[in-house]
């Protein structure tokens, strides 16, 4: 178990921007960062970080916590694991309580058994690669000729399984691995017969990362020539690989795709590989199949852009463009680059100088929309039918595309390609986008999809949603008065105002007080508590973090990396909803009150002092219902004069306080 000190030292050191930056590209917007959330189909940012706080919000699926509860999420793995990936980032050395019992090592997830089989595995293979002679005279010379020097091959951890029909398998049970692990995860096969065998056995290997660097499963290709067996065996779906999910090389490339702002998508493992090497870093692969919606969500986490790498077979070109609807639908900024005939990615990379292949991307990549339409146009040729055809279908694309200033740019550019007016094709463009919300409705109206399409504003992007406040679960007028003495001590709890006060001899004077503490002092003399039980909870341990919290800052953070989820939950949701900060030059330049920071402290009298009798108010509310009910039960007989004494006492206070207030009480 890691200790409470090592703990404390991960949640100290871990910047919550750094930690989120490394999976998801952010934008400064004031003292806050923002992204698109990697949690939800997201293709506006609705992702809120907070380096002071240690925070992140998303305000559309209401994911939310700390740096830790981030990497639990995004990666699917337990809160120790995300610790010691943290600590992993920083460099902090973990310490345990106890070490490990053999039964609880036996006790160990499921999954992370399965992980460390295929670290071992992938460690065998390199070992084989390069410490044995089969290894380097067969598998290593392999690689050498396609160009592939030492440095990259060990970066990318690619082994060899030599020849032999069970001795990866064999040294694996030896190791204390159990059959059934091996086989769950492709790496041994069973016979009819029972006998056990190395499926990979005689091939490369090209081991499969997740966005953390962990070993999920591995591509492995023969190097035998002219024999009808398949060319490349992969890893098949288990507890840890999901296929789907999964972009071969997005763990090397995720930094590069940030600082470059796209993302380059080829079809196999050779190809990203020669391409990174070639300086092309931010290069990923499909391997070999149509993107998912997983992959496409991988991707909108660290960029909006992705360029596709077509290599010059036409029939492979056309197969292809049927399979793009899905990244114009999630918004991104879909370019291509068609290489010169007879190369793919890893060959033209492999035949050019670094400066030629990033100068021969640069040169070529055209947006998507045109590259197809140019691809279609050329063989329809002048057929007047076969281009109408194709007009439909582009059109159709483009109304895939939400961002409405991208679809006038795309209609302009097809307008001159197919020599029509861009008032036809945006007659046929809003039939389109009208259609394709009328079948997003039906759905929504469907019982049995519910759930599972867009808002209207994210279909056709009307405007972009605006970040959502959690509602609180009762309506209740206390409740709502409650939460915002809770915020009060939150927000500016640490903060002085000037408390009226009454000498002996009636005369007033003011005293500077925190808030937290006039707040604690009403509620202490007047023994009041709050209705809420959650409300109440973070009152009590308020009163405990600011007997010793140096900044109001230091209390926000605590708040937000407490286990209680109930207590996170609450506070991180607003906390990230700081007033508008406005400039103080609107105040002198238009003669307006303006919401400034500086104004917003200066008004903190007037707030805290309205709150609480808001809330003492609500209070003699409930409190006279409770009395009125009581008369109207009993009879004249029953009452006593102290309940009517009571109820005048109330009345009287009432007013009092509603003429401190300003206000007429009509309830």
């Amino acid at each position: 178990m890691i200790s409470r000190k090592t703990i404390d030292e991960i949640m100290m050191t871990a910047k919550i921007e750094e930690v989120v930056g490394d999976f998801v590209t952010l934008k400064r917007r004031g003292q806050n960062w923002v992204g698109i959330c990697p949690f939800h189909a997201d293709s506006n940012p609705s992702m809120y970080v907070s380096p002071r706080l240690g925070i992140f919000n998303c305000f559309v699926c209401d994911t939310k916590g700390n740096a830790v509860h981030f990497i639990m999420e995004h990666e699917k793995i337990s809160y120790p694991e995300a610790l010691r990936y943290i600590a992993k980032k920083y460099n902090i050395t973990i310490e345990e309580d106890a070490e490990k019992t053999k039964e609880e090592l036996e006790e160990d997830d499921k999954k992370e058994s399965l992980l460390l089989l295929n670290q071992f595995a992938e460690n065998y293979f390199v070992e084989q690669l390069f410490d044995t002679e089969d290894g380097q005279n067969i598998a290593l010379s392999y690689f050498k000729e396609r160009g592939l020097n030492e440095a990259i091959i060990k970066k990318f951890k690619l082994g060899y399984n030599p020849e032999g029909w069970d001795h990866f398998t064999q040294t694996a049970l030896q190791r204390g691995y159990k059959k059934e692990q091996l086989v769950a995860l492709g790496l041994t096969k069973e016979s009819e017969n029972g006998k056990l065998f190395d499926f990979l056995h005689g091939r490369v290997i090209f081991p499969i990362h997740s966005a953390l660097g962990k070993t999920l499963g591995f591509g492995a290709r023969t190097l035998k020539q002219g024999e009808k067996i398949a060319k490349y065996f992969n890893s098949p779906e288990s507890e840890v690989y999901h296929k789907s999910d999964i972009l071969y090389g997005f763990f090397f490339a995720k930094k590069a795709i940030r600082a470059n702002d796209n993302v380059y998508l080829v079809e196999g493992y050779t190809d990203v590989i020669s391409m990174f090497a070639a300086g092309m870093e931010n290069v990923v692969a499909s391997s070999g199949t149509a993107l998912t919606k997983g992959q496409i969500k991988l991707i909108a986490t660290q960029t909006q852009n992705i360029t596709l790498v077509y290599d010059g077979d036409q029939a492979g070109i056309k197969a292809s463009l049927r399979g793009i609807d899905m990244l114009l639908e999630s918004g991104l900024n879909v370019q291509t680059v068609l290489l010169p005939d007879g190369e793919d990615p890893d060959s033209f990379a492999r035949k050019s100088t670094q400066e030629e292949v990033k100068a021969y991307f640069q040169n070529n990549t055209v947006s998507f929309i045109i590259f197809k339409a140019n691809i279609l146009s050329k063989e329809a040729g002048h057929d007047p039918m076969k281009r109408a055809g194709i007009v439909n279908e582009i059109i159709q694309n483009v109304a895939d595309i939400p961002d409405a200033v991208a679809r006038a740019f795309y209609i302009k550019e097809c307008a001159e390609l197919f020599q029509l007016t861009e008032e036809t094709l945006n007659a046929q463009l809003r039939k389109a986008v009208w259609k394709k919300h009328e079948g997003q409705r039906d759905k929504r109206n469907d019982p049995a999809g519910e759930g599972k399409t867009e808002a209207l504003t994210e279909s056709i992007n009307i405007a972009e949603p605006l970040p959502r406040q959690p509602k609180l679960e009762s309506a209740n007028r206390l409740i709502e008065v409650e939460k915002n003495i809770i915020l009060l001590i939150l927000k500016h709890g640490m903060f002085e105002v000037d408390v009226q006060e009454f000498a002996e001899d009636g005369a007033p004077f003011f005293t500077p007080t925190r808030i937290d503490q006039y707040i604690f002092n009403e509620f202490h003399h007047q023994q009041i508590k709050f209705s809420n039980p959650l409300f109440q909870k973070i009152y009590y341990e308020y009163s405990e973090i600011a007997k010793i919290a140096q900044s109001q800052d230091a209390i926000k953070s605590h708040f937000s990396t407490l286990e209680d989820k109930e207590i996170t939950d609450f506070v991180i949701a607003h906390l990230l909803n700081d007033d508008p900060e406005i400039s103080e030059q609107w105040f002198t330049r238009f003669d307006i009150v303006t919401r400034s920071i500086t104004n917003n402290i200066h008004k903190l009298n007037n707030a805290v002092e309205e709150t609480i009798l808001m809330f003492k108010l609500r209070i003699i509310e409930d409190y006279r219902k409770l009395i009125l009910r009581e008369i109207e039960e009993n009879t004249e007989e029953e009452l006593e004069k102290p309940m009517f004494q009571k109820l005048q006492q109330l009345l009287t206070r009432r007013e009092e306080i509603a003429k401190r207030l300003g206000a007429v009480v009509t309830f």
